[in-house]
């Protein structure tokens, strides 16, 4: 009996096999299109702002602008008026303005100083605990106090 030939496959490319996917077509045209628009935006804007603006995504009339802090959220909705004016060749009416903190302020306000109850609310805690006719806030009552 004769020896089968290994079969051999042909090798292809990454980039090949993911551009072969409509779903990942569609995907990549769609974030070329938002780093476009995102590229736009940061033109609009003086250049103190523009590191600050994180995805410009377009849903019909309407621009949303995603920033890393609240404090450029709100600095930017002032400027929503001259985005959209700035954007109506675009077919943009409305701006609005989200804040998404980076990852490094989210674990900051999570991992911050723990607060101790002092005495004294300890004491009102555990007093007003024991007045009252509801034992499941009663004990919700308690067991603040116990930390």
């Amino acid at each position: 009996m004769p020896a089968k030939r290994p079969v051999r496959l042909r090798s292809v490319h990454v980039r090949d096999l993911l551009t072969g996917s409509p779903a990942v077509m569609h995907a990549l045209e769609c974030q070329r299109r938002e780093d476009g628009l995102l590229a736009r935006v940061r033109d609009l804007l003086n250049p103190g702002a523009r590191p600050h603006c994180l995805q410009a995504t377009a849903s019909e009339d309407t621009l949303t602008v995603t920033v890393d802090a609240a404090v450029w959220a709100t600095r930017l909705r002032y400027l929503a008026p001259e985005l959209a004016q700035g954007l109506a060749s675009a077919g943009i009416t409305r701006v609005k303005i989200r804040a998404r903190p980076s990852d490094k302020q989210r674990a900051r306000q999570t991992t911050g100083r723990v607060t101790r109850l002092t005495p004294a609310v300890v004491a009102h805690l555990t007093t007003s605990a024991e007045h009252m006719t509801d034992a499941g806030l009663a004990e919700v009552f308690r067991r603040l106090a116990s930390r």
